[in-house]
């Protein structure tokens, strides 16, 4: 501490020292002023090329070849085969805020361009040795422009074909202080394929080509499938883990890339968000919505993977926020959160069902109760927002989707999440064969030819959740009136979220009041919950609103799942075979038998077929 302390008492001693000789105010060069705008569009190789790659895009290219040596640092080439430009528009683009794509400030309402603020080019020619060439549409010869730190040097004919090529060299060369902020070559190599990778994701329409140090990275050609260029992108693997989902709003369309159930990541790394073809930054209330939608279908230490393709009325969006336009206000955010995540949840109560091993692929013969939310098309599912369910349909709907081919596994891996919808009849409690229970966690039971071994917790978390759920959807939330009235005090800020938040609380059966400034009592709660501490719960779901923005749905569920946890069997207690036998039959009438309300397992199975041939019988 005494070390920074003294340093900084000498910089202070130094301005004194200065400003005794040199006390007025500067107007800056324009050379300066470039210099010091040029820093805040350009800080690395990666963003040259993303700008000079989003002006091949607004000049409407279907081909588009990016070269770097050095990681960007040596030379940037970025070719294109778009409009091109004519003399006079060339040697404009390299001033500043000089741009084709607005005219006024009020354009910007309405922006459809990736590009709009007229910095690009001439932040990126302070910097370089610049040179640009291209040909107008039309023309039948075209311009070279040559600059260097931003000062032209000369422009000449130029016998090329239609489109631009971009040439930046020797970047930061007039501004060595920003070179030793660089990273090593292989990282700064790294951001700009990861870059591209997304816009190639983004505008899967248009081929693009990167290559380093004259060596092909990745290449893709045009293509009128997402899929395709997900393939190409991101690997066949995971491509090929992706289910599909469209939806619909007035002024928004989605279309969503997502994984299942039971092809959740370790890691963020495949989730991607893309606007009017623009990358951007995932927003916390995004990953927050998505979090909630998957929460009760993965475990808490996985991650699902996807890719929202979202269309946005420009003018319900503001991309005039950053420089580097990587972040988007929305008009709407609590619109486009509800549509996301119902479209998300509804998906993945379609696709609910988990990879098993099947022997007939024959789907089981039952009504589907309630309204249909999802049609399928020959991509995915087109979901109607207007007819989004809050809650799951009934579980033989699930059933009755388990028709995918599935793979047969070794012996280790045999012990799959079960669900053969052949032996979930509406007789199944009749064949349900208890066992035993083990380690006082586990229920073990027999039906059918096949072996299973139940989560007593997670089955019951499951059951008594969705008891929960069906109460309040049909108006017969059962109440506990308390004797004693429970009372309680709150922080001011936490304290205004509840009593804004007060008819949400009635909703889910906790009756709860105001009693004084930032006092308030409970009076009754759902019986269904047990003895517990309803004060704990309370104050764990206003932590919750205090990020969350749409609570009406979610709100209710992440209550109830949280609810759910505290009043079920737990592990380590003791379960009677009668008990044992009505909680299996209680499990396989919830709309989704295979998971926890938090995305665990609730069983495994074992055929007799896969023990024959572990024991070599077969």
């Amino acid at each position: 501490m005494c070390a920074v302390k003294n340093v900084r008492i000498a910089i202070c001693a130094q301005r004194r020292k200065k400003f005794k000789v040199i006390y007025m105010i500067n107007v800056l060069s324009q050379e300066t002023i470039n210099k010091i705008a040029a820093g805040e569009v350009v800080e690395r190789p990666l963003n040259a090329v993303k700008e000079l790659v989003e002006n091949s895009l607004d000049a409407c290219a279907s081909s588009i070849t990016v070269e770097i040596s050095q990681a960007g640092k040596k030379l940037i080439r970025v070719s294109d085969n778009g409009f091109g430009m004519n003399k006079k528009d060339l040697e404009l683009s390299i001033l500043r805020h000089a741009t084709s794509k607005i005219e006024d400030f009020n354009d910007l309402s309405h922006i459809q361009s990736l590009g709009f603020r007229g910095e690009a080019l001439s932040s990126i020619a302070a910097v370089s040795n610049f040179e640009a060439m291209t040909r107008k549409k039309g023309e039948s010869s075209g311009w070279k422009l040559s600059a260097a730190g931003g000062k032209k040097i000369k422009v000449s004919p130029w016998a090329g074909a239609q489109g631009t090529i971009t040439e930046v060299k020797d970047l930061f060369f007039n501004t060595p202080a920003r070179q030793k902020f660089l990273k090593s070559d292989a990282t700064e190599r790294s951001r700009i394929i990861n870059s591209l990778e997304e816009t190639a994701l983004a505008n899967y329409e248009i081929s693009f080509k990167l290559l380093s140090e004259n060596k092909t990275v990745f290449s893709t050609q045009q293509t009128n499938k997402k899929t395709e260029r997900i393939s190409d992108i991101l690997g066949k693997d995971f491509a090929q883990t992706l289910k599909n989902v469209k939806a619909e709003h007035p002024k928004i369309f989605l279309d969503i890339y997502f994984t299942g159930r039971d092809n959740s990541l370790s890691n963020r790394k495949y989730q991607y968000f893309f606007v009017n073809s623009r990358p951007v930054n995932i927003p916390k209330w995004l990953s927050h919505c998505v979090f909630n939608a998957y929460k009760e279908s993965i475990p808490h230490d996985k991650y699902p993977g996807f890719l929202i393709y979202a269309v946005i009325d420009p003018s319900d969006i503001d991309v005039n926020i950053h420089p580097t336009k990587r972040e988007i206000k929305f008009a709407d955010e609590s619109g486009i959160y509800d549509l996301i995540y119902k479209t998300l949840k509804s998906a993945l109560t379609t696709h609910s069902h988990p990879n098993i091993n099947v022997i007939s692929n024959q789907a089981v013969s039952s009504p589907i109760e309630g309204e249909e939310i999802a049609k399928q098309n020959g991509e995915g599912y087109a979901v109607n927002s207007t007819r989004l369910h809050s809650f799951a349909p009934a579980a033989r709907q699930t059933f009755q989707s388990l028709n995918e081919p599935q793979k047969h596994y070794g012996i280790d891996k045999y012990a799959t999440i079960f669900a053969k919808q052949e032996n979930f009849s509406d007789n199944f409690d009749s064949n349900i064969k208890v066992l035993g229970q083990v380690f006082d966690t586990y229920i073990i039971a027999e039906n059918a030819g096949e072996l299973y071994i139940f989560d007593q917790h997670a089955a019951a978390e499951r059951v008594r959740y969705e008891a929960y759920l069906a109460q309040m959807d049909n108006k017969t939330l059962k109440l506990q009136q308390m004797l004693l009235p429970e009372n309680f005090e709150l922080a001011v800020s936490i304290a205004e979220l509840l009593k804004a938040n007060l008819k949400l609380f009635n909703e889910l059966g906790i009756s709860v009041e105001e009693f004084g400034d930032n006092s308030f009592r409970v009076t009754a709660y759902p019986a269904l919950l047990g003895n517990i501490s309803i004060e704990h719960i309370i104050k764990k779901i206003i932590e919750d609103l205090e990020f969350e923005k749409n609570i009406e749905i979610e709100k209710k569920r992440d209550k109830i799942i949280r609810s759910a946890c505290r009043v079920s069997i737990k592990a380590g207690d003791n379960v009677a075979p009668l008990e044992a036998k009505k909680l299996i039959n209680d499990l396989f009438k919830c709309s989704h038998p295979f998971t926890c309300p938090h995305g665990r397992p609730t069983a495994y199975k074992l055929s007799q077929n896969d023990l024959e041939k572990f024991f070599k019988r077969k």
